[in-house]
């Protein structure tokens, strides 16, 4: 990285949501430094960011880029703990490490680290996490203690970076015990299969074709129950799928715009169609 591009980085928000169109607040400033982004594009930032990016770089201040999103106040994720399934989509979204949960256990959300960066709601099949607004002007929340109000901003982006590093340096730890492993596996097959000192002569192909075809069958049987599973997982996630729906489609018809609610009458006017042809 060059020298250009850490102050650049320095000024970021730190939160890594992406929504500047990069994969992360480095790639941002690296892009800013080289000319190729404009300034406006951090939303999490806003005219702060934009005003000192501007001061640095030597440039035009610009409105920024969403303005609609850019003025919504900061909000936090919150996960829904009755509808959750446990599939841990969210937990390899999150580029903080803000979500605590296992494999079909509930999840949920540490409120202090939460950086708002909206990265967890697309992946989540049931739709049971939302975004909850909150009065901080800068996020997380757990951020450093700061002498003065002006200082917070940057308190708070060392500590979404050090969430984030720390998440990276995480994932590359089991990345490298994995590829380890494999490593291994691949070593003691290659011991297996190297030839021994047995003539050819010893070596008994019925004896073989045997032992073969009793562990394909082993095989054949151990896969039918995972197959079984796959397919109550895949029947539990659509059911959730469709209460999610639903639950969407009574929201809109309640608080959405005129076209949310038309929308949203035409799939329960559906939805109960079916139900009722199912009985």
């Amino acid at each position: 990285m060059s020298i250009a591009s850490e102050h650049i980085d320095r000024l970021l928000p730190q939160t890594q949501c992406r929504q500047c169109g990069y994969q992360g607040c480095s790639p941002y400033a690296q892009a800013l430094s080289r000319g190729e982004a404009a300034i406006n594009l951090c939303t999490p930032g806003g005219a702060t960011v934009i005003r000192d990016l501007a001061q640095l770089l030597n440039v035009p201040v610009l409105p920024p880029a969403d303005p609609l999103k850019a003025e919504q106040p900061k909000a936090i994720a919150v996960i829904d703990e009755a509808e959750c399934i446990g599939c841990t989509a969210c937990i390899k979204a999150c580029p903080v490490d803000a979500i605590l949960g296992a494999t079909k256990q509930m999840h949920t959300v540490i409120s202090n680290e939460c950086s708002g960066c909206e990265l967890c709601i697309e992946p989540c099949p049931v739709d049971c996490i939302s975004m909850q607004p909150v009065q901080e002007h800068w996020l997380p929340r757990a951020r450093q203690l700061a002498e003065k109000p002006q200082d917070e901003r940057f308190a708070a982006a060392t500590q979404a970076n050090a969430r984030f590093q720390h998440r990276t340096a995480r994932l590359q730890r089991l990345q490298c015990e994995k590829e380890q492993q494999l490593h291994a596996r691949q070593q003691k097959t290659a011991i297996a299969a190297t030839p021994t000192t047995k003539s050819a002569s010893s070596i008994n192909p019925a004896a073989l074709i045997a032992k073969a075809m009793a562990k394909a069958q082993t095989q054949q049987l151990q896969r039918r129950v995972p197959d079984n599973q796959d397919s109550f997982q895949q029947q539990q996630i659509a059911k959730a799928q469709e209460q999610a729906s639903y639950r969407r489609a009574m929201r809109d018809l309640q608080y959405g715009s005129e076209q949310q609610k038309a929308d949203a009458l035409v799939w329960l006017r559906l939805y109960k169609q079916q139900r009722e042809s199912q009985q």
